[in-house]
C-alpha cells in the first residue's frame, strides 16, 4: 500500500515548512510548480488531502477522487470548493479564520493611508526628481474621518481597533452582530447600508462572498458614495460589480479604490481597472506576511495530520 500523499496546489510562500511536517510523518507531499486557475483532475484523484489557496476545485473532481478525505483552505473563503458534493462524498473542508485577520487589518490601513498620503504620486514625483511640482501633491488626514467596515467579523473588528488612535469615527453595516458587539470597539453599528455609504469617507469591505454579498456594491451605492470617499476591497473580488467601479472612478465620481481582490482571478491583463490612475492595485495579498505563511503552514499540516490519524479536524466548514 502506498504511503498517505498530500497535494499542494500552488507554490506557496515559505510552502517548505509545511511539506516537512508532512513528510517527518511519513506523507508525501506534492507542491504545484505554478498557478493553476482550476486544479487538474488527475492531481486529485490519488491524493488523501489537498491544501489550496486561489486555485478552484471542481465538482467533477471531488467526484471522482478516490482517496480523498480532507480539503484544506490556506486561507478563509472556501467559494472555491465545492462544499455540497464534498460534505456528499465525507469529504472535510477546513479553513483557518483568524490567523491572517490581523495582516489583513493592517494592510486595509496601509492602503487607506497611502491613498490619503498620495504615497504612490509623492514616490513617482520623486524619482523624476519634481521638486517644484511639491505644493500639487498634498496629503489628507485620516485623523477625525468617518470610517465606514462593511462586515463586523474578525477582519472587520481588527480595522475597527487599529483606527483607534486615529480617532476616527467608525459606521459599521453587518446584520448579522449585535450592537453590543459593535460598541465595544467604539464604534456606532447602522442597520441601512445607505446611510454608511452617504456617511463614510472611507468605505471597507470585510465579508465572505455568499448570495447575499455578491455585487452588493454596485453602480447605486457607488454612486451614494461622496465625491472624495476612498473604497477598500480586501474580501472578494465579485462583492463589487467591477465594471460599475472602473465607469465612477474613470468620472472621477469617487476620489480612488484599492482593490486587492478580483471577479477574475488571475487577474486578466486587459482588465481597464489596471489602467486607472485612481484606482491603487494589488493581486490578493493582503494577508501575505511572513508571519501569516509561517503560522498557516503548520496550521494546515497539523490539520491533514489529524484527519490521516482518525481524529476531527479543527475549524470543520461543514459536519459529517
Amino acid at each position: 500500500m502506498s504511503p498517505p500523499s498530500v497535494y499542494i496546489t500552488e507554490p506557496l510562500p515559505m510552502v517548505e515548512e509545511m511539506v516537512k511536517l508532512l513528510e517527518d510523518a511519513g506523507i508525501e507531499a506534492e507542491v504545484s510548480e505554478v498557478f493553476h486557475e482550476y486544479v487538474p483532475e488527475d492531481r486529485i484523484m490519488e491524493v488523501d488531502g489537498i491544501v489550496v489557496a486561489d486555485s478552484r476545485i471542481t465538482p467533477e473532481s471531488v467526484e471522482k477522487a478516490r482517496r480523498l478525505r480532507i480539503v484544506q483552505k490556506f486561507g478563509v473563503g472556501v467559494d472555491t470548493i465545492p462544499i455540497e458534493v464534498c460534505r456528499r462524498r465525507g469529504v472535510y473542508v477546513c479553513n483557518i479564520p483568524g490567523i491572517n485577520s490581523l495582516d489583513v487589518a493592517e494592510f486595509t490601513l496601509a492602503a487607506i493611508l497611502s491613498i490619503l498620503h498620495r504615497i504612490r504620486e509623492r514616490d513617482l514625483m520623486a524619482r523624476e526628481a519634481r521638486w517644484s511640482d511639491r505644493p500639487k501633491v498634498l496629503s489628507e488626514r485620516l485623523t477625525g474621518k468617518t470610517v465606514g467596515i462593511i462586515g463586523f467579523g474578525r477582519i472587520g473588528r481588527q480595522v475597527a481597533r487599529l483606527l483607534k488612535p486615529f480617532e476616527t469615527r467608525v459606521l459599521v453595516y453587518d446584520p448579522y452582530v449585535a450592537v453590543s458587539l459593535v460598541e465595544e470597539y467604539g464604534a456606532e453599528k447602522v442597520e441601512d447600508l445607505t446611510r454608511l455609504l452617504k456617511d463614510s469617507d472611507v468605505v471597507t469591505l470585510h465579508v465572505p462572498l455568499t448570495s447575499e454579498t455578491r455585487h452588493m456594491i454596485g453602480r447605486r451605492e457607488l454612486r451614494l458614495m461622496k465625491p472624495d470617499a476612498v473604497l477598500i476591497n480586501t474580501s472578494r473580488g465579485a462583492v463589487i460589480d467591477e465594471e460599475a467601479l472602473y465607469d465612477v472612478l474613470r468620472a472621477g465620481r469617487i476620489r480612488a479604490a484599492h482593490i486587492d481582490v478580483w471577479a477574475k482571478e488571475p487577474v486578466s491583463e486587459d482588465n481597464p481597472l489596471l489602467r486607472l490612475e485612481n484606482a491603487q492595485l494589488s493581486l490578493h495579498q493582503a494577508s501575505w506576511s511572513v508571519e501569516f505563511f509561517r503560522e498557516a503552514a503548520r496550521f494546515c499540516a497539523e490539520n491533514i495530520l489529524r484527519v490521516l490519524r482518525g481524529l476531527k479536524p479543527l475549524n470543520v466548514v461543514w459536519e459529517k
